[in-house]
Protein backbone atom coordinates (compact mmCIF):
# COMPACT_ATOMS: atom_id res chain seq x y z
CA UNK A 1 0.00 0.00 0.00
CA UNK A 2 1.57 3.42 -1.25
CA UNK A 3 1.10 6.20 1.09
CA UNK A 4 -1.80 8.43 0.53
CA UNK A 5 -2.00 12.18 1.92
CA UNK A 6 -3.61 11.69 5.31
CA UNK A 7 -2.07 7.94 5.67
CA UNK A 8 -0.58 9.03 8.97
CA UNK A 9 -2.62 10.20 12.07
CA UNK A 10 -1.86 10.66 15.44
CA UNK A 11 -2.78 9.05 18.78
CA UNK A 12 -4.35 10.74 21.15
CA UNK A 13 -5.93 9.92 24.60
CA UNK A 14 -9.61 7.93 24.37
CA UNK A 15 -10.08 8.89 28.03
CA UNK A 16 -8.40 10.32 30.70
CA UNK A 17 -7.06 8.03 33.43
CA UNK A 18 -6.85 4.99 31.24
CA UNK A 19 -4.14 3.57 28.74
CA UNK A 20 -6.02 3.56 25.73
CA UNK A 21 -5.70 5.41 22.92
CA UNK A 22 -7.76 6.53 20.01
CA UNK A 23 -6.53 7.56 16.25
CA UNK A 24 -8.03 8.20 12.67
CA UNK A 25 -8.58 5.41 9.95
CA UNK A 26 -7.34 7.52 7.03
CA UNK A 27 -9.75 8.19 4.69
CA UNK A 28 -7.50 6.40 1.55
CA UNK A 29 -7.82 2.94 3.86
CA UNK A 30 -11.10 3.52 4.40
CA UNK A 31 -12.27 3.40 1.22
CA UNK A 32 -9.63 0.68 0.02
CA UNK A 33 -11.13 -1.96 2.43
CA UNK A 34 -14.90 -0.45 2.24
CA UNK A 35 -14.89 0.48 5.54
CA UNK A 36 -18.10 1.53 7.32
CA UNK A 37 -19.22 2.65 10.49
CA UNK A 38 -19.75 0.09 13.25
CA UNK A 39 -16.98 -2.44 11.80
CA UNK A 40 -15.19 -4.13 14.30
CA UNK A 41 -11.25 -3.55 13.66
CA UNK A 42 -9.53 -6.46 14.90
CA UNK A 43 -5.41 -5.85 16.59
CA UNK A 44 -2.95 -8.48 15.86
CA UNK A 45 0.77 -7.88 16.76
CA UNK A 46 2.85 -10.15 14.74
CA UNK A 47 5.51 -11.21 17.15
CA UNK A 48 8.09 -12.91 14.76
CA UNK A 49 7.79 -9.34 12.49
CA UNK A 50 8.61 -6.61 14.91
CA UNK A 51 6.97 -3.37 13.81
CA UNK A 52 4.22 -5.38 11.95
CA UNK A 53 0.39 -5.06 13.34
CA UNK A 54 -2.58 -7.33 11.55
CA UNK A 55 -5.92 -5.65 11.52
CA UNK A 56 -8.86 -7.61 10.58
CA UNK A 57 -12.07 -6.23 9.69
CA UNK A 58 -15.27 -7.86 11.24
CA UNK A 59 -18.20 -6.43 9.01
CA UNK A 60 -21.53 -5.22 11.04
CA UNK A 61 -24.73 -6.53 10.60
CA UNK A 62 -25.79 -2.71 10.37
CA UNK A 63 -25.89 -1.27 6.71
CA UNK A 64 -24.59 2.37 6.90
CA UNK A 65 -27.36 4.65 5.46
CA UNK A 66 -26.58 6.57 2.19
Amino acid sequence: MGRNKGDRTNLTLAKTKTDSLRTTVPSSIVRQMKLNAGDQLEWQIESLNPGVIRVTIVRSQIKPSD
